[in-house]
C-alpha cells in the first residue's frame, strides 16, 4: 500500500479542530493528499462538493474525515484501505445504525470516517443535487434517490446492534451518495464502533478484536456547550482529546 494512493478529504466547518486533524494526517501520512472543502455555505449540498476534487485527485483511495475524526493508528488505517482489497468492497465505514450515537439507516455509513475506492466516483455526477427537507420523509432529494428494500439483498451487519434502526427515514442528505452507489453495483463493508469510555467518542475498528483506528468525538458544532453526553459535558468531553492528542499526537 502507498500513501501516495490515498486522498483525505474533510468537508470543514474551519473550527480549531481542523488544524489537529490536518497536522496528524501530514505526520503520519506525509506522502499523502488532504483535501480541505468548504462546509460553511450551500448545505448540504456542499457536502457533496469533494466527489469531483477527488475524481481528479489521480489517487486510488480516498477517505473522507468529518472534522472532529483525530486518526491515531496509521497502521489501522492502512488495514483498512487493504479490507477493501480483501474483500472486494467498494465502501467501508461504520453503519448509520446500530451505535451508542445512531439509530438510523444501518445500511448506509456514517461518513466521519469513511474509505472507498476513487474508481467507484466515476459513474455518477451530483453537481446539480438539491435538497428539502420534511418531517415524515427526512432529507429528499430531485435525484429520486432514496432507500429501497433490494438494498438489503446483500447487506450483511455482522456486529452486536447497540441502538437500533429506522429504514423509513432519510436522516441524512448524503444518504442520497450511498444510493447512487448502491445503483450502481457498489458493494459496502462494515466497521465496529467501539465505544471510548474515555471522550464518550465512537471509535472505529477493522473488527471488534482490533486496535482503534481514530476518535470521533461528535456533536462539533456544540463543542463548547454544556450538553450531557453519557455523564460529561461536551466541553469536557473536547477537553479530554485535546489534551490527549497534544499529549499524544502532536
Amino acid at each position: 500500500m502507498r500513501e501516495e494512493d490515498i486522498c483525505f478529504v474533510t468537508t470543514s466547518l474551519y473550527t480549531k479542530w481542523l488544524d489537529y486533524q490536518s497536522k496528524i494526517i501530514s505526520k503520519l501520512f506525509p506522502a499523502s493528499e488532504h483535501i480541505i472543502v468548504d462546509g460553511r455555505k450551500n448545505w448540504p449540498v456542499s457536502w457533496f462538493y469533494w466527489i469531483n476534487l477527488v475524481k481528479n485527485s489521480g489517487k486510488k483511495y480516498f477517505i473522507h474525515l468529518d472534522e472532529d475524526f483525530f486518526i491515531i493508528n496509521r497502521d489501522e488505517v492502512l488495514k483498512s484501505i487493504e479490507t477493501l482489497e480483501n474483500r472486494e468492497i467498494d465502501l467501508l465505514g461504520t453503519s448509520d445504525g446500530f451505535t451508542h450515537y445512531r439509530a438510523a439507516n444501518p445500511v448506509a455509513i456514517n461518513s466521519f470516517y469513511l474509505v472507498g475506492r476513487v474508481s467507484v466516483l466515476e459513474k455518477f455526477n451530483f453537481e446539480n443535487i438539491k435538497f428539502h427537507y420534511t418531517q415524515n420523509k427526512g432529507w429528499i432529494n430531485n435525484y429520486n434517490l432514496c432507500f429501497k428494500d433490494s438494498y438489503k439483498l446483500d447487506w450483511i451487519y455482522p456486529y452486536p446492534e447497540f441502538s437500533g434502526s429506522n429504514f423509513e427515514i432519510e436522516a441524512e442528505p448524503y444518504y442520497a451518495f450511498y444510493w447512487a452507489m448502491k445503483e450502481q453495483g457498489a458493494k459496502f463493508g462494515y466497521l465496529f464502533p467501539h465505544f471510548d469510555e474515555r471522550f464518550k467518542s465512537t471509535n472505529p475498528r477493522i473488527s471488534e478484536e482490533s486496535e482503534d483506528i481514530g476518535i470521533h468525538m461528535w456533536y462539533l458544532r456544540q463543542w463548547q456547550s454544556d450538553m450531557d453526553i453519557f455523564g460529561l459535558t461536551n466541553q469536557e468531553r473536547y477537553n479530554l482529546v485535546e489534551k490527549f492528542i497534544i499529549e499524544n499526537l502532536q
